[in-house]
């Protein structure tokens, strides 16, 4: 029986270590470019950073290799899909337990409203975005993990977002922006 070899793809801590310092100026213009067009052809991708398609395309893939693209997604329009609260819940923890904590998380992260979660310090243990239907339903929610015990949630601050004047595209790849 062969021996294996060992995998050549970068450890999740080796590729942070070697963070930006590996993108040169084409990847960087190639991030920026699908930072707001992921559904721009590789041609045209090509002829905006200069490069002939096939390299183009072997640097694309690269970067989704190396981790540094993690996806595609769309931007969905939230009121349009019937989210017509967007709110922001900064959580609290009553129990800072591990088991308490993996509870929420778990939780948290399966249930479908929760469209994003960060584990933040300060005052909050998380600060979650949530979308719902309506307040009731944002309620209801929110008083589902505040009334159970296991949970180990000790309050939950919310600001209700009024208007969004610049959405999440992405992390800026050019270190000169501003």
């Amino acid at each position: 029986m062969a021996a294996s070899r060992p995998s050549t793809k970068p450890t999740a801590a080796l590729r942070k270590a070697r963070g930006a310092r590996d993108l040169d100026r084409i990847d960087r213009a190639i991030l920026e470019i699908l930072r707001f067009d992921g559904r721009i052809t590789y041609q045209a991708l090509s002829e905006r950073v200069g490069l002939s398609p096939r390299p183009c395309l072997e640097r694309v893939r690269r970067l989704e290799a190396s981790g540094v693209i993690c996806g595609y997604t769309a931007l969905i329009d939230p009121v349009a899909v019937g989210h017509n609260v967007v709110a922001l819940a900064e959580i609290a923890m009553r129990d800072p337990s591990a088991a308490a904590r993996q509870r929420l998380e778990r939780a948290l992260r399966a249930n479908a409203f929760v469209v994003e979660l960060e584990v933040v310090s300060g005052e909050y243990d998380y600060v979650a975005r949530i979308v719902a239907p309506s307040l009731m339903d944002y309620e209801t929610l929110t008083d589902a993990f505040l009334t159970d015990p296991a949970f180990g949630v000790a309050r939950i601050n919310t600001t209700f977002v009024l208007r969004t004047l610049k959405e999440f595209r992405g992390y800026p790849v050019d270190d000169s922006a501003s």
